[in-house]
């Protein structure tokens, strides 16, 4: 009884949590300038990923191998087929084109590297220090991109005419309509807390639950605690569809999965070795692979994944979860 409280009642923490993160993000890129995408691909992504990182090192330092790399595979896996899945039922999600053409390849070549990394049935220190150092180097390289303005920046607040300020217009006038900076600092202040305490208790709930119906560690890693630990992106990214900000959306889809493969699977296998047996990397890794793969088409059609196409996503990842539950 406690258990399914605790996992009931976690919702209100996440669901407020994830409001005012974006809230605050999205002020923090009017205010400064700075593209949403990026603020959604470090920001909101680093946010939303920190139960994961607290999880998976955690079950690493514990010696649950399973519980490490079945998050992590568990979360990337829902981060597409879930959250983009409802997000685009909701509302049909806006895709900037360059997040599909070098961030999406990004997560397929990291978890292509896992699979190699793998083939002794191990990710040791050195594979998880190679890991790390490619998700900074990859933060490194967006910082920089988007300060000779890659991405473009952030639109320019409507004028009251509802026509937009000219290209002439100072940038500190548009600015000022913006949220202050310290208001959108408390903002995502109270939301980070927020979620990661709504994630922690929904993760102990689900725990709870789970371990009373006898069912497998990586099982649950991948099932309910991976679905525990990406409420977080769920709830920020169901909220920035709903505001009609597709750039924070997809980009802290896309960003969570970088973080999640980079520093999160990084930092668990500095922690201690991660032993991955075959049907580890057959049952999580690959179904990861799969839905990485899947998303690039349907974003690229149209620059729009479709109401229908989150309905795919979301039918295929329902399959994937019965598939586990039924063969492991």
């Amino acid at each position: 009884m406690r258990d399914t409280l605790l996992f009931a009642f976690a919702f209100v923490p996440l669901t407020l949590g994830a409001d005012w993160l974006v809230r605050g993000a999205a002020g923090l890129a009017q205010r400064f300038g700075v593209s949403p995408l990026v603020v959604g691909l470090t920001v909101v992504a680093f946010g939303t990923s920190a139960p994961e990182l607290v999880v998976s090192a955690l079950a690493s330092l514990e010696g649950q191998p399973g519980v490490a790399v079945g998050n992590v595979m568990g979360s990337t896996a829902a981060n597409v087929g879930l959250i983009v899945g409802v997000g685009a039922l909701i509302r049909p999600i806006q895709v900037h084109r360059r997040v599909i053409v070098r961030e999406t390849p990004l997560v397929i070549i990291v978890l292509s590297l896992v699979m190699v990394l793998s083939l002794n049935d191990a990710v040791g220190r050195l594979d998880g220090f190679v890991l790390v150092s490619g998700w900074a180097l990859y933060l490194l390289f967006l910082l920089k991109w988007e300060r000779v303005g890659l991405f473009g920046k952030a639109a320019a607040a409507p004028a009251p005419d509802g026509h937009r300020p000219d290209a002439g217009t100072d940038a500190g006038e548009s600015a000022a309509a913006a949220p202050g900076v310290w208001w959108s600092l408390v903002r995502i202040g109270l939301g980070l807390p927020c979620l990661a305490y709504g994630a922690k208790w929904l993760l102990e709930g689900a725990e709870g639950i789970a371990r009373s119906l006898a069912v497998p560690e990586a099982v649950i890693a991948a099932t309910m605690i991976a679905v525990g630990t990406s409420l977080p992106e769920l709830a920020s990214t169901l909220v920035a569809a709903f505001r009609r900000m597709g750039d924070i959306a997809i980009g802290n889809v896309i960003g969570s999965n970088v973080f999640n493969l980079g520093l999160v699977l990084g930092t668990a296998a500095l922690v201690r070795p991660l032993v991955l047996h075959p049907t580890i990397v057959v049952g999580y890794v690959l179904p990861a692979l799969a839905f990485s793969v899947i998303l690039i088409p349907l974003a690229l059609h149209r620059g729009t994944v479709q109401r229908w196409e989150g309905g795919l996503l979301l039918l295929l990842y329902i399959a994937y979860i019965v598939l586990v539950w039924l063969f492991n």
